[in-house]
């Protein structure tokens, strides 16, 4: 049987390193820290690297090994920034998903992926790269963040007035501002904001299988905590349709959350960004279907994903402990007691325990 490499070890990392291997897959996982949370599991014989040059070492040790063609899940936003800044050969020595390569780089510029959205029916908030925008016309509050993963000092603020905005263009250089977009601001109030992720699987454009889902807390900096599968019918018929829209002429092989605001008092919805890989409530999909592996390990021959769980509640433990101190609510506390969780898991416990340490 095939061997799979998997790049990156965080908790998106960890849930297809025990899907695979619990399948019987011989799995390499490689990370850039002791401190993720997946090197601490069981499953698969483990990596550090540190360099661009340490990477290529492992991986072509790994191949080496083998007379199969390797798959390699990339399953690290930051990771795969890198791959597609120095390494892009990877995609011609390993069966690379999510894929092709030239989807993936048009995808990792934000500017390009919002035109493609808007091309497509999605609603938008109006943009502009640094590099093109008039300063002194900019509408408050609005988001400033990353229009390519480019190593810099913030991802997301949302910035309020001129003189913040000046603060963070005074740290950019102008080579960087081509990387940088502004956004309008999307302001909903909060009892109607429901923010969704709908996670996919698809083979060669065609979507396998979806679990749409309710974001109910989240962290300040964004990271979701708890989740509900998202129950109004007609919203995620509109929200799936939009997404295989999306991906129709791309050739897209692999996994893809897109994530969207909606005001549930007038029914806008407002499309924020698609991450071409395995997000971090990647384990919730495997709550959702039987033959989650079955799709891993043959991305561009996937069956049919098979429902086993209709409505799906999800929970990372440590982060929603921390999103209740955050925000001061600890309402519905009986929440963990009818969840499905993330890192927890009893066969194999010592990530859970770690991530603590």
């Amino acid at each position: 049987m095939r061997s799979v490499i998997i790049l990156g070890l965080t908790p998106q990392g960890l849930s297809l390193l025990r899907i695979l291997s619990r399948a019987g897959i011989e799995v390499h996982a490689v990370c850039t820290s002791r401190k993720n949370v997946g090197y601490h599991s069981k499953y698969g014989k483990k990596y550090i690297f540190n360099s661009i040059s340490e990477l290529k070492n492992i991986i072509n040790g790994i191949i080496s090994t083998t007379n199969d063609r390797v798959l390699c899940y990339i399953t690290s936003g930051e990771i795969l920034a890198l791959i597609l800044r120095e390494y892009p050969e990877l995609y011609n020595i390993c069966d690379v998903v999510s894929g092709p390569y030239d989807t993936i780089t048009k995808l990792a510029h934000k500017d390009i992926m919002y035109d493609i959205a808007i091309s497509k029916g999605f609603n938008v908030s109006p943009y502009i790269t640094l590099d093109k925008c008039d300063i002194s016309r900019v509408e408050f509050p609005c988001i400033i963040k990353r229009n390519y993963e480019i190593p810099l000092f913030f991802k997301t603020a949302i910035v309020n007035n001129s003189k913040e905005l000046y603060s963070y263009i005074s740290k950019i250089t102008d080579n960087q501002k081509k990387d940088i977009i502004i956004q309008k601001y999307i302001t909903i109030d909060k009892k109607d904001l429901i923010e969704i992720s709908a996670q996919f699987f698809f083979s060669n454009s065609c979507s396998k299988g979806c679990l749409i889902t309710n974001q109910k807390r989240r962290l300040k900096k964004g990271i979701t905590s708890f989740l509900v599968e998202l129950s109004d019918s007609a919203l995620k018929e509109k929200i799936e349709k939009l997404c295989r829209s999306f991906i129709t002429d791309l050739n897209y092989t692999g996994f893809a959350e897109f994530e969207f605001m909606y005001n549930s008092k007038n029914e806008d919805l407002y499309f924020i960004e698609i991450n071409t890989r395995t997000c971090g409530l990647q384990s919730s999909m495997n709550y959702k279907f039987n033959n989650l592996a079955d799709a891993i390990i043959n991305p561009y021959n996937a069956p049919n994903l098979s429902v086993k769980n209709n409505h799906v509640i999800w929970m990372n433990i440590q982060r929603d402990i921390r999103a209740r101190f955050e925000k001061h609510d600890f309402r519905n506390l009986l929440d963990i007691f009818k969840s499905h969780f993330d890192i927890l898991d009893f066969h194999d416990i010592k990530p859970f325990i770690r991530q603590f340490i």
